[in-house]
Parts: structure tokens; C-alpha cells; sequence
């Protein structure tokens, strides 16, 4: 195994302009980020002195959140620095993993990266290149990499090159111009645009064409719609949008100082910080895991375990060929065999091309890597490019062979209660019952009733930090939206029915205007509360009766309920709303979307701030998320396919075919660690996100369509299951019960008995609470809650 400078090069990383980055070991076991430089630059001797220069500054930096510099040669035949090994997702990574940051978690961010800066400043560096992609997000908090290391000499002039040292969307226009030396100042807005974009999940000066970027960072505004408010901030008061505005002004001066953003940061931070969180947490643990797995198969290592899958009975090449891969390729990859792990458990196979063949390195647990001491790197986002997390079992300690029967427990029992027709749902620590006779509120971990509101007519409800609204529509063809205090169920505000709505028309107010739909639906953001009515479109009897009613929008405050716009939309049913990026989305159909066709209606995108239409898509609405203000991607599964759709361009990303057996399969959204996970009524499957590859697929277990997609929650996947130990079912349905496995591997890791259920609600857990993992299971008017075992 290669050796420099004392370090053992485990493994390469990456490759850059710069040169490369090695995964290294010094003799005492810790881990290393080793970055060597390209020899074409090592033979330049003003290189050579900048590189050592600020090596040496680079070593003097010390802060709780910055990667350290720890040893350096620029001397060497190839020179050479290591840095610290930091392990986790890039806040890239994170946040499109996961969404926006909410208000307190981004002030947690801030606080530490204002800390980071400043002591990179402390050292006399500048940054110049803060950007998501440089922040690795650990367990201990977000470390800044990269600061100010070995710049070279066509990075330092704009008009002896035509380039420039920083990334698009997160350069000051001070650098674009060449105007003086950098200083503090490019780094305060670089930061902004940072948090501007953990904040909304979007970069503030959009996307596309470098130039248009550019053009935009100089001459444009910043785009920061959708950043939540600052919670219990007084009207007029300072929060994000003027803090984060001040960072990114046209002119250094304006700008606030580090000091200030940190102070301003840390008087909004709330509870504990966003890293400490489980959902992040669980991201981290998959870099982890993925990290032991690169250095338990680095040259040298010996998998433990059969490698030769014609030694392995349980191998099945011929497993899961049905679908249809993107580009009409087969599933599998027919240059490496399955491997299908079995036992008391349904048989899980892993599909090769994912490394599946090197699966059995199982003593390369995160708890014994975390025993080498490798909790830090530079230059960890490239470590998500690691394929071997479809083989990772989650399981700590020796493998007991590969026909052993994996190993699994029963769930605990918490708590059981009658709720009739009520259709449970969770937000935080509470579980909620909204039912004809009203809505309760339950602690999700004891079931004991925090407050009840007695109402008739609700046909939604979207619960709050502080706020629940509540929807109420009547039979006498109006509707209107309740707030109640999360706390305490007293109602706050009512919008009031909406045909008395002052923002109506006045040709809309008198006594004998038509009448708005009998249904509605409604949205909630931080910046609105849109309520939309209309009327069935199903049917021509629907048609007739409901007398061709155009669907009408209401504009409303979130927090206080007044009144802000009105839009009368066309003659149709409304289908679904989306809200993201200051724009919300209004879905519509005059026939159902279910059929195999892909034409639609049209997808109508209105402005939050004022109600007017900013566009129609010809359409659009079959992909609701897919419009201007959306970022990221999301999956679908219509017209017979799995689609991963680019929400901001509407391009499909991939697309497999169903099988016949499959058609009703349904899919997970968005993302979790990489997969997305795709369900019938008795077959569960992950799929990369990025390809549309099965990474592994289980019989035996789904998720029934009519239920929605598979639940994915604390790096756990929830379904429907037979008996762990494999025994038939009366009806040839897997409705057993419940099983909790590992989403990235399909493990199972705790099961209960359940029975056939209705609804299966699994809670992310609240703020400040250990309500995790609790899954609450309703069948035949009863609801039962479990959790999982307690640890051994």
C-alpha cells in the first residue's frame, strides 16, 4: 500500500483542477484527507512558495467548525497536505435530501459557519470559495473545507485569464469586477447566498448558463421567497429576508460583519441544533457506514464471507428481471451475480453492479470505524460516490454465515385505543384524530388526549409549529379555514366563509351569484394560506349537477387569517395545490388522471404574493410539484411508470416500464440516502435516485396501493409483511404485520404483529423529544402503537 509522508493511501477520493484527494491512515489509525498536487503545477516554483505560504496560514486556522490542516510537505517531489477526514453529506446533499431548513435549524447553520469564517479570518485567510459543496455536514456539527488552500496563479488574476476564484451564485460581485484585493466581506456574502439557499433550496441567483448567473449575481436581486419566518419575530422586526438581503448588497460596506451575522444567528437558533437531529443524523450514519465499508475493502483487506456467488446457494441471478431498466436495459447487470441474503426473513436480493459480489466485509461496522478514530474529512462528499451501500447489512458484529438466519425482534407495544372511523396522522410529538365528531390531539408515546375540538364538516388538516388549520366545508356550498393553538385547541381565527370573503368581486357578493364548488382544498406556507374551491368533474352527472363551476383561489395570511387576494381559475375539478419558491400550483382535471394516458389539464401557477397567474402549463398537471418555483426532483409512478422528473426543467430524469403484476406499484417521492422506494401489495423495492437501478427488492412484504407510498423515516423503510419465519397466510396476502428494515439494505431489524392494517402513520419524532420511530397502526376502528425494541 502506498505511503507519503508517513500517511498509508487507503483509497482515492477525487480528482480536481488542484490534483487529487487520497483517503489516508497515519500510523496511530486516525484518518486522513491527503490532497497531492498535479505535477505540472509541483514543477511551477511560484506555486511551490504560495502553496506553502498558505499551507502555513491554513495550519494556523482553529475553529470548532473548519476542517484543520494537520500536516503538509510543499517540499516534496509531490507536494502534498492532509487535513482532516470529515464524514457526512455536503449541505448539498443534505438539503436536497431532506427540503428547506426550517427557521431555527437554519439559524443553527448559521451560527457555526459565522464561526468557521471567522476563524478562518482570524488566520488572515479569506475563503473566497464558500459554497454547499464545501460544507460536509458531521456529527459534530458542519465543517467548513477548503479554505484558502494553494490558489494558483491563473486563479488569482480575472484579466490575465478570464477566470475567477470562486463558484457561480456564490461570488461577489466585487470579485467579478476585480475591484481591490478580496476581503472579508466576499465571504459575508457568499455565506447569504449559502444560507439562502439551505433556506429556500435554491441558490439565490438561480440556475442555468454560467453567464446568466453571473449576469444575475451583478444586476438582479436576490430570489429569497419561501424563507420561513423568524418564529415569534415582531412585524417590521429584522429576520432572514433583511439579514440575508444585507449579505448579499451589490457593495462590501453594506454588508454586515461576521460578528453580526453570528450574533443575529444565535439569538434565532431553537432547540437542538439541526445536525443532532435524526433525519440528519441518519444521512451522516450512511457516510459513516459508507466510509468503514472503503476502508474494510481497501487493497490489502480480505472480505469475510463468500465471494463466489456460485458458492453461495441462496445466490439468484435470475431474480427481479421483469422491469424494464432506463435505455431498455436489463436490471441486472449480468457482469457480477446477485446476492440474495435469506433466512427466517423473506429473501432480500441485492443487485449487482452495486457491489453486491463484495457484500460480506459485515465487521466493518460504524461502531468499530468509529473505535479507529475516523470522525473527520476533507473532502468527504466524495465518499457518497461509494457503491457498495446496497451491501451493508446495519448490523453490528460478525456474520454468522451466509445461511444463517438473519437476525430480527419483536417491536414493543405501547399503547391501544378505540378511534372508530378517525384517520390518524403525526406532525412532531403529537398524533392526531380527525374524525366526523372533530379533531384530538394525542401524545404519540402514551396516547393520553391533549385536547379535542368538537367539529363537524372537516375535511382537512394541516397541523403546525404553532398553528393548526383546519378545514371545514359545509353542505350549503361554502367553506372556510380554522386556526386552532397546537398547544391548546382554542380556535385563534376563522377566515369565515368564503362568499362573504371581501377580496370576492362584487359581482361575487351579491345574493344571487353563483355559488363556489362544494369541495376544496387548501395549502399552508410560511408566506400563504391558499384555500381553493370547486366542484366534482368525475362524472357528466357530477358535470351537470355541480353546474360547471370555475374553481376560485383565496389568498389569506397564514398567522392572522386576514384576507390578501382572490383568482377565479377555469370551469374544472381541483386535483391537488403545491406551494414552493413564492409560487403555488394548482392541479386541475375534467376527467381522472388515472388513466394510462399522459395528457392532462393545464397546471396553473399562481404568484403567493399577489394570486396572478405567472404561467399555465400545457399539461402540467399530472407532475403538480413541476413548476418554476420548485427545485430538486421528485418520482412518480403513472401511465404504467416509475418516473423521476427534474421539478425545475420537467425533463424525466429516468423511467422504467411495470410489469403487468406491478402497475398499481406506488413510489416515495423524494430521496432518502440515495434511494427511492417503489411498493405493491407484496413486493417492496429500492431503487437508486439518481438512475432508477434496483438496488434491492423483497417478496413477500409491500405496502397496499390504496395506502399510499412506502413510509421511509430514521433510516428505516415500514411495510406489510408475512410472519418473519416465512409461514403462508390464509388469504396469500403478506398482512401479518408490520416490518422495520434497513432502507438501504432491505434488513429486517424489528417486526410486529399487527394484523391487516388500514393506515400505518410512522412519526420522524419532534423537537426536543424521543418519539422517533414509533409506528401507529390502525385496523378495524382500533389503533395500536409499537415501537422499536429496546437496544440489548
Amino acid at each position: 500500500m502506498e505511503q507519503l509522508g508517513g500517511y498509508r493511501l487507503v483509497a482515492l477520493l477525487g480528482e480536481g483542477g488542484m490534483g487529487r484527494v487520497h483517503l489516508g491512515r497515519a500510523a496511530s489509525g486516525r484518518l486522513v484527507a491527503v490532497k497531492t498536487v498535479h505535477e505540472h503545477l509541483a514543477a511551477d516554483p511560484q506555486f511551490r512558495e504560495r502553496f506553502r505560504r498558505e499551507a502555513a496560514a491554513a495550519r494556523s486556522v482553529a475553529g470548532p467548525f473548519t476542517a484543520a490542516v494537520l500536516d503538509a510537505d510543499p517540499a516534496a517531489v509531490r507536494p502534498w497536505l492532509a487535513t482532516e477526514f470529515c464524514t457526512g453529506p455536503t449541505l448539498t446533499g443534505a438539503v436536497s435530501a431532506l427540503g428547506p431548513l426550517a427557521s431555527g435549524e437554519l439559524a443553527a447553520l448559521g451560527a457555526a459557519l459565522a464561526e468557521a469564517i471567522a476563524a478562518v479570518h482570524a488566520a488572515g485567510l479569506v475563503h473566497r470559495d464558500l459554497k454547499p459543496s464545501n460544507i460536509v455536514v458531521t456529527r459534530d456539527g458542519p465543517m467548513v473545507i477548503d479554505f484558502g488552500i494553494a490558489r494558483t496563479s491563473a486563479e488569482e488574476s480575472l484579466t490575465d485569464s478570464g477566470e475567477i476564484v470562486g463558484s457561480p451564485g456564490f461570488i461577489a460581485p466585487e470579485l467579478l469586477t476585480g475591484a481591490g484585493e478580496p476581503g472579508p466581506a466576499v465571504d459575508v456574502f457568499a455565506l447569504g447566498a449559502l444560507l439562502a439557499y439551505a433556506g429556500t433550496g435554491r441558490p439565490p441567483f438561480g440556475t442555468g448558463a454560467v453567464h446568466q448567473v453571473l449576469y444575475r449575481t451583478m444586476h438582479g436581486s436576490a430570489d429569497l421567497d419561501g424563507l420561513e419566518e423568524v418564529p415569534g419575530a415582531r412585524e417590521g422586526a429584522t429576520g432572514w429576508r433583511d439579514l440575508l438581503g444585507s449579505c448579499l448588497s451589490q457593495e462590501p460596506g453594506d454588508r454586515p460583519t461576521v460578528a453580526e451575522v453570528l450574533t443575529a444567528c444565535a439569538a434565532w437558533t431553537d432547540g437542538d441544533p439541526w445536525w443532532e437531529r435524526e433525519a440528519v443524523a441518519g444521512l451522516i450514519r450512511r457516510r459513516e457506514d459508507e466510509v468503514a465499508a472503503l476502508v474494510a475493502n481497501a487493497p490489502g483487506k480480505t472480505a469475510a464471507g463468500p465471494t463466489d456467488p456460485a458458492a453461495d446457494p441462496a445466490a439468484d441471478p435470475a431474480a427481479d428481471v421483469s422491469d424494464d431498466e432506463p435505455g431498455g436495459e436489463p436490471a441486472h447487470d449480468t457482469r457480477a451475480p446477485g446476492t440474495t441474503v435469506v433466512g427466517r426473513s423473506p429473501a432480500t436480493t441485492v443487485a449487482p453492479g452495486a457491489g453486491a459480489d463484495t457484500v460480506v466485509s459485515r465487521g466493518a461496522s460504524r461502531r468499530r470505524f468509529l473505535r479507529w478514530g475516523g470522525v473527520a474529512l476533507a473532502g468527504g462528499s466524495a465518499i457518497g460516490a461509494v457503491a457498495w451501500l446496497a451491501s451493508l447489512t446495519g448490523r453490528d458484529g460478525e456474520d454468522d454465515g451466509p445461511n444463517s438466519p438473519p437476525s430480527y425482534t419483536l417491536g414493543r407495544a405501547l399503547w391501544t385505543r378505540d378511534i372508530g372511523k378517525a384517520s390518524p396522522f403525526r406532525h412532531g410529538d403529537a398524533l392526531y384524530l380527525a374524525g366526523a365528531d372533530g379533531l384530538i390531539r394525542l401524545d404519540a408515546r402514551t396516547g393520553t388526549v391533549g385536547w379535542i375540538y368538537p367539529a363537524e364538516d372537516i375535511t382537512d388538516v394541516v397541523p403546525g409549529r404553532q398553528l393548526i388549520h383546519v378545514l371545514r366545508v359545509t353542505g350549503l356550498f361554502s367553506s372556510e379555514i380554522v386556526a386552532l393553538d397546537a398547544e391548546t385547541g382554542v380556535e385563534k381565527w376563522s377566515t369565515g366563509e368564503v362568499r362573504h370573503n371581501p377580496r370576492r368581486p362584487l359581482e361575487l357578493r351579491r345574493p344571487d351569484a353563483p355559488a363556489d364548488g362544494d369541495r376544496a382544498e387548501f395549502s399552508v406556507s410560511a408566506d400563504l394560506l391558499c384555500l381553493v374551491t370547486h366542484t366534482r368533474y368525475a362524472t357528466m352527472w357530477e358535470r351537470r349537477t355541480g353546474g360547471n363551476r370555475p374553481w376560485r383561489a383565496y389568498g389569506y395570511d397564514p398567522r392572522t387569517g386576514d384576507p390578501l387576494w382572490f383568482h377565479q381559475g377555469g370551469e374544472s375539478e381541483v386535483v391537488g395545490l403545491h406551494q414552493a419558491g413564492g409560487r403555488i400550483a394548482v392541479a386541475s382535471a375534467r376527467s381522472s388522471l388515472s388513466d394510462e394516458s399522459e395528457e392532462g389539464e393545464p397546471l396553473a401557477v399562481l404568484r403567493v404574493a399577489d394570486g396572478t397567474v405567472e404561467r399555465e402549463i400545457p399539461g402540467g398537471s399530472r407532475y403538480l410539484e413541476a413548476h418554476p418555483g420548485s427545485r430538486g426532483a421528485r418520482c412518480y409512478a403513472t401511465g404504467g411508470r416509475l418516473r423521476s422528473v427534474d421539478l425545475a426543467t420537467r425533463r424525466t430524469r429516468w423511467s422504467r416500464a411495470l410489469s403487468e403484476e406491478q402497475t398499481d406499484a406506488t413510489i416515495t417521492p423524494t430521496a432518502a440516502a440515495g434511494l427511492v422506494h417503489s411498493a405493491t401489495y407484496d413486493t417492496l423495492r429500492a431503487l437508486d435516485a439518481e438512475t432508477g437501478r434496483t438496488r434491492w427488492s423483497l417478496k413477500d412484504i409491500g405496502w397496499p396501493v390504496d395506502r399510499g407510498s412506502p413510509t421511509v423515516s430514521g433510516g428505516l423503510v415500514y411495510g406489510l409483511g408475512r410472519a418473519p419465519e416465512g409461514e403462508e397466510t390464509a388469504n396469500g396476502r403478506p398482512d401479518w404485520g408490520v416490518h422495520a428494515r434497513n432502507a438501504a439494505t432491505g434488513a429486517l431489524v424489528w417486526a410486529a404483529e399487527t394484523g391487516d392494517a388500514e393506515s400505518v402513520v410512522v412519526g420522524a419524532g419532534g423537537e426536543g423529544a424521543d418519539n422517533s420511530g414509533l409506528v401507529h397502526v390502525s385496523a378495524d376502528g382500533t389503533l395500536s402503537t409499537y415501537t422499536a425494541p429496546e437496544p440489548s
